[in-house]
């Protein structure tokens, strides 16, 4: 359990106490309804300020649309089970409405509320389901925001850190198995598309969320915390780049090694050069990862690449099928060498590898 998690427990706890204390003294009819108060606060209860506004405001919106959804109904009679049915039912194709978000669940709620619990007195209660509700959403955003609005930059730096140990991890298994018997006795590096999809598409969700957190934050107007944003987009671009690469290397690879849709295969010259290059490209990410980059950061896996690239020139022209692999995976290893050059050393050209698109 996180220490966010911990303070947005608590601002709950309070925001649902003062919404519970203020409900009575709503005016009119509303006070006969302050048990909506409370559930207008957690309604409103988002990790982000933002997050909270937008969540509130779809609720209440959709809260809306349930209400005139039922006083439809209630304007060509009495409610009867045929009416309350179909009235549900238009609720929830209502509740399908684009950009309704949170709020959509709260269509089909509304309308069934009114008819059923409001009956007879349905204008009084949907004003004071209505006023309840719009003050809960209201502490709940006071409180948010007035308490530590968190800044979750933390989480963001955590999942870029995990992917990152992802992609090493991938690299040094893929380096391990080209040196091993041949052809190698495990293969469960070769089945992690997913896995590597679903750690960058973690990185991005929590970018996201990151540059959520700072709108209309008052403790986001640091310049430091806006520079950390700036950093954890250019490593998500720079991670969803790498993961491309690794991803197609590692299907080469596997094509290479075990019987698939194409007739490739390695020559034993290519093996050692591809398994050093790739080690060494998996140390420049570690070097990233563990702070570490240096003026000799690049220096042993642009050693390595050129000789990979000589290798794959070594091999006869006409031998495609062993060919076709080396050259793709050196291709991806200089792609990938240019990405983190250009993210870690900004001021270095690209481009001047040994191996060239083509």
């Amino acid at each position: 359990m996180t220490g966010q998690r911990v303070l947005l427990a608590l601002k709950a706890a309070l925001a649902v106490g003062i919404a519970w204390l203020l409900a009575p003294l709503m005016p009119g009819t509303a006070d006969d309804y302050p048990y909506y108060a409370p559930l207008g606060v957690l309604v409103s209860m988002y990790p982000t300020f933002m997050g909270s506004v937008r969540t509130g405001l779809q609720t209440l919106v959709g809260i809306l649309l349930g209400v005139a959804l039922a006083a439809g109904v209630l304007l060509l009679g009495t409610p009867n089970v045929l009416s309350i049915s179909l009235a549900v039912g238009a609720g929830v194709l209502l509740a399908g409405l684009p950009r309704l978000g949170a709020g959509s669940d709260y269509v089909p709620v509304a309308t069934l509320l009114v008819l059923i619990i409001g009956g007879n007195n349905a204008d009084a209660f949907s004003l004071g389901y209505g006023l309840q509700m719009a003050l809960g959403v209201l502490v709940g955003l006071v409180v948010n925001v007035s308490i530590f609005p968190p800044v979750v930059l933390d989480a963001a730096q955590a999942r870029i850190a995990r992917a990152r140990g992802t992609l090493i991890d991938q690299l040094d298994d893929a380096a391990a198995a080209l040196i091993e018997q041949w052809p190698p006795s495990h293969e469960d590096w070769a089945g992690r598309r997913h896995v590597l999809d679903d750690a960058v598409v973690e990185v991005r969700r929590s970018v996201n969320e990151a540059a959520e957190s700072q709108r209309a934050n008052p403790r986001a107007y640091r310049r430091s915390r806006h520079r950390v944003l700036a950093d954890s987009y250019e490593d998500l671009a720079v991670l969803e780049s790498i993961t491309f690469y690794v991803r197609d290397l590692t299907e080469v690879l596997a094509g290479a090694i075990w019987e698939g849709p194409l007739d490739l295969w390695l020559r034993d010259g290519l093996r050692e050069p591809m398994e050093r290059c790739l080690s060494a490209t998996a140390a420049v990410l570690r070097a990233w990862d563990e702070g570490t980059v240096g003026p000799e950061t690049f220096t042993g896996a642009d050693k390595s690449l050129s000789a990979l690239t000589e290798a794959v020139a070594a091999t006869q022209s006409s031998d495609v099928a062993a060919l076709a692999p080396g050259g793709a995976v050196a291709l991806d290893m200089q792609r990938i060498l240019n990405a983190l050059r250009g993210r870690l050393v900004p001021d270095s050209k690209h481009g001047d590898s040994n191996v060239h698109d083509g």
